[in-house]
């Protein structure tokens, strides 16, 4: 429990001294070499410690690629996951604007969506680094540890929540996380996570480029057609997650194998 917890810790301290790091690297080159602005610069940063921390993840086995069972799951199976993740977070997303979670992030994430750095980071890299970190490396080891795979879940999607630090984020995030985090255990792959989470992200990058602040509500300038359509996704989100429960197998974890870091 002591190692893995250690690992998990460590793992997070990367994550932010990455981002941390290149930060300051972009910052350093915008004023003595090439000028940029501030969200060039992020946009830049978020690239750079992206691909750095995936690259981190892959080297030290914290996850190990071999063993991911992308190569058994069928095409119906990826397809009807990531309907399934569309419908419910799109449920979400309306439920979450519906409460007025303040969104502190919102004017960063419209900025970022507009450069194309920005846009490659949010709609492409983080989704991969994100289900390489929170699922493949701390969901991994804490199907290990525990013998309720929903204790491993569930408390790697507090972790994904949390991380995101901002408070319209954080409810949604977690929740994405659950259902992610089971794809992961039923399939014993994180390429339907994977899937899914690109085409949340990018429909949502692409979304704030089109509308910038508009809500769902006001996009579709009509209340019952929007609560039509959040009843519609209900259905079928219920219904593809009975089809998947029934058509994926459970993987055993523990055959996994993780090597502590050098």
């Amino acid at each position: 429990m002591i190692k893995n917890l250690v690992a998990i810790i460590k793992l997070i301290i990367y994550y932010f001294a990455y981002q941390l790091g290149f930060g300051a690297v972009t910052m350093l080159i915008s004023k003595c070499i090439a000028p940029m602005d501030m969200t060039t610069m992020t946009s830049l940063a978020m690239v750079a410690s992206t691909l750095t921390m995936a690259w981190h993840l892959i080297h030290f086995k914290y996850v190990d690629l071999k063993h991911d069972k992308y190569k058994t799951l069928s095409w119906m199976v990826l397809c009807v996951s990531a309907v399934f993740v569309m419908a419910a977070t799109y449920v979400l997303n309306v439920i979450i604007e519906q409460m007025g979670v303040p969104n502190t992030m919102e004017e960063t994430f419209i900025a970022m969506s507009n450069n194309p750095f920005g846009f490659i980071t949010i709609a492409l890299l983080a989704p991969v680094l994100e289900e390489l970190l929170f699922r493949g490396a701390i969901e991994g080891r804490l199907l290990q540890q525990w013998t309720n795979p929903w204790t491993g879940i569930v408390v790697s999607s507090l972790i994904f929540g949390v991380i995101h630090m901002n408070p319209a984020q954080i409810p949604f995030a977690f929740l994405m996380g659950l259902m992610f985090g089971w794809l992961y255990y039923r399939t014993g792959s994180l390429l339907p996570g994977i899937v899914g989470h690109v085409l949340n992200n990018s429909i949502a990058a692409a979304n704030m480029i089109l509308y910038g602040h508009t809500t769902i509500e006001e996009q579709m300038d009509n209340v019952e057609m929007m609560w039509a359509w959040v009843v519609v996704a209900i259905v079928g989100s219920i219904f593809t997650a009975l089809w998947l429960n029934n058509h994926i197998g459970i993987i055993d974890e523990k055959k996994m194998i993780y090597r502590k870091e050098k």
